[in-house]
């Protein structure tokens, strides 16, 4: 091949890299504006109003059955993964307030494996239930990405659901619960 024939190939090697790194960046803005923000990630999941499926659910860290309609107290259902940076980043506000509100968290993590989901609740320091979150489990709740969280009330019908991604976003959420008052600031100042 010639000289000439050789930078031929090695410019259209280079436009086509580049073409490829604009169109990954370019669907990239396009999930994150569509599915990335909390207006996108709301139309999916579980209508407000209405109650969370009844499933017989099991604890991966205990073996113990996990029940999403306990009616005793408000509850926070979060759907998280083992890889996704948002959900480690609202971990410590959600213990934060786990430890000082009358909170019940209930945890769907996709992992690798159970082993995999078992070490990340482990090293976040999860308190609640440890549901190993499967394809099937997410489509029966509607729910399309992580972090995604349903608020449920004391009654057991959701009151708010979303995309969870700040903690601003958490307190927000929260607002509706009846009888339970989150401070942001408060929030803000005691959370490391």
């Amino acid at each position: 091949m010639s000289t000439l024939g050789i930078v031929i190939v090695a410019v259209c090697l280079i436009v086509t890299a580049v073409n490829l790194i604009l169109t990954a960046v370019l669907f990239r803005q396009l999930g994150l504006m569509v599915m990335g923000s909390a207006r996108g990630a709301d139309d999916s999941g579980i209508s407000i109003g209405r109650k969370l499926p009844a499933l017989d659910l099991i604890d991966a860290r205990t073996g113990a059955t996990v029940n999403v309609h306990d009616q005793r107290r408000a509850q926070l259902v979060f759907f998280g993964s083992t890889t996704c940076h948002e959900c480690a980043e609202i971990y410590p506000d959600i213990r934060y307030l786990e430890d000082h509100y009358d909170l019940r968290v209930v945890n769907f993590l996709f992992g690798s494996d159970l082993a995999d989901v078992v070490s990340y609740a482990g090293e976040r320091g999860i308190k609640g239930p440890v549901v190993v979150a499967t394809e099937d489990l997410a489509t029966t709740f509607d729910v399309e990405v992580s972090p995604f969280a349903f608020v449920v009330d004391q009654r057991g019908l959701i009151v708010s659901k979303g995309l969870l991604n700040s903690r601003g976003r958490l307190i927000d959420m929260l607002a509706p619960v009846q009888g339970v008052d989150f401070d942001k600031e408060t929030v803000s100042e005691n959370v490391a």
